[in-house]
């Protein structure tokens, strides 16, 4: 009997190269197709392929806030603090050597840069093109990214190499990814760039931990959730 076409993606080398796929996918989109900056097939993967394999942990809904109070509660606090204290400290360096406003330097500069450039090709307002961006980072980030770098990467690969490397290796590449957007941008900002492949495998680490100790994955899609929409709404006002 053939062995099942599933188990190939479930086996470390499996893993690795969907991740690896995945990420190319999402420059090449980034890069090329007609609707970048927006990544459509790259978010439609990153959901549909974890559904698919079964890969993640939710537990019961109603009891995931009565037997976790406490492991929610901190997780947030340790979420918000990470999130806006590295962005904090980051503007505050890029601010001592005279480079806010410089989309080469400056992250939220690079952000308004990739937007009116998404505005001009599309014929659309700044705001409109942010907005759209903001839909993403809001709606789609907590669920597609938890459910592909958690619930389906960290989850798999910890069963095969380990919580410590299954941590790093994951995580890798939810970073890395986040680079990838500003190539819609010639030149590329890359100090931006790495700054927030920096910032999003920090942040990555906090969300493996909460599913970990929650064994749920609705713990880091809330926390996700909860830091992304405060997050915008801070870029709005």
């Amino acid at each position: 009997m053939s062995e099942n076409p599933k188990s190939f993606w479930l086996t470390v080398p499996g893993i690795l190269i969907n991740g690896i796929v995945l990420t190319v996918i999402v420059l090449l989109e980034s890069m090329f197709a007609p609707w970048a900056p927006y990544f459509l097939i790259y978010a439609i993967l990153a959901i549909v392929f974890p559904l698919f394999l079964k890969t993640y942990n939710f537990g019961e809904f109603k009891n995931i806030f009565s037997k976790h109070r406490n492991e929610i509660l901190i997780f947030l606090g340790i979420g918000f603090v990470l999130d806006f204290g590295l962005s904090f400290t980051y503007d505050t360096i890029i601010a001592s050597f005279g480079l806010t406003g410089n989309p080469y330097y400056d992250f939220n500069a690079a952000l308004v840069l990739l937007a009116d450039t998404a505005a001009v090709k599309f014929g659309i307002s700044s705001m409109t093109a942010m907005l759209i961006y903001a839909l993403y980072i809001v709606f789609w980030a907590p669920i597609g990214e938890e459910l592909f770098y958690r619930g389906y990467m960290y989850g798999k690969l910890k069963e095969k190499i380990g919580f410590s490397n299954a941590l790093l290796v994951s995580t890798f590449f939810f970073g890395i990814r986040h680079a990838t957007h500003f190539f819609f941008l010639s030149p590329t900002p890359i100090i931006p760039g790495l700054w927030w492949s920096t910032h999003a495998f920090l942040y990555g680490l906090v969300m493996v931990y909460a599913y970990e100790k929650t064994e749920s994955l609705y713990v880091p899609m809330l926390i996700h959730f909860a830091t992304n929409f405060v997050g915008v709404i801070i870029q709005i006002l």
